[in-house]
């Protein structure tokens, strides 16, 4: 086929890349008001060594990881979820908290992932709350150049939410439509009638030498 035969078949079966494209978005858009949203919420802590050096950054790698085995584990988990009284077993929890440190920026970030923004914002910040007591606790039993202090830099807010319908409804469109261009060949190819006296030319190798015409009653 040449490059002009594959813009005519793009152009005889538009309707069915086009409806294609279209059940595609519908699916996905239905997909994505069935699916539970979910709201990401992120807070931000910085981790300051008391001590700038090389062993300092080591430690302060070790101290942050320490943090996050205190306070992302099922048992605190629990109790945070007591006192915020949602109900939910701290294995659960475990599912929908992160604490991920970053030691060569020297912060510690807090994401959860819960069913309201609510629920979301004050399990991030019971879970500051708790970082930041833990590092009291820690700094109480150090020297002075081994104490590493934990301070908000950002409050629990909002930084995305799933699913994405606006998001899920254009990829479902641009999926539907390379499957409707695709099914757009498959038919044409399916095709083996001769519609025109240029077919036969091509596919048959006769001239054609008379045509019949169509007369409207």
């Amino acid at each position: 086929m040449q490059l002009q035969d594959y813009a005519n078949v793009l152009v005889k079966r538009w309707w069915v890349i086009g409806l294609a494209a279209l059940a595609a978005a519908i699916v996905a858009f239905g997909v994505s008001r069935v699916l539970p949203r979910e709201y990401r919420t992120q807070a931000v802590y910085l981790a300051s060594p008391n001590q700038f050096d090389f062993g300092a950054t080591m430690a302060l790698r070790n101290t942050l990881n320490t943090y996050r085995e205190l306070v992302v584990q099922p048992d605190v988990l629990a109790q945070l979820s007591q006192q915020l009284r949602m109900d939910v077993s701290g294995e659960r929890l475990m599912q929908d908290v992160n604490m991920q440190p970053r030691p060569d920026e020297q912060k510690l970030v807090i994401e959860v992932d819960r069913p309201t923004q609510e629920q979301a914002v004050a399990l991030a910040e019971v879970v500051g709350q708790r970082l930041e007591a833990e590092s009291i606790r820690i700094n109480a039993s150090q020297e002075g150049t081994a104490r590493v202090n934990v301070q908000r830099i950002q409050s629990p807010r909002l930084i995305s939410t799933s699913p994405n319908t606006r998001t899920n409804v254009l990829a479902g469109a641009i999926l539907g439509l390379l499957i409707g261009i695709l099914l757009a060949f498959v038919l044409e190819f399916l095709d083996d009638t001769l519609k025109t006296t240029n077919d036969v030319d091509r596919f048959v190798g006769l001239t054609t030498l008379g045509a019949i015409p169509t007369v409207d009653k």
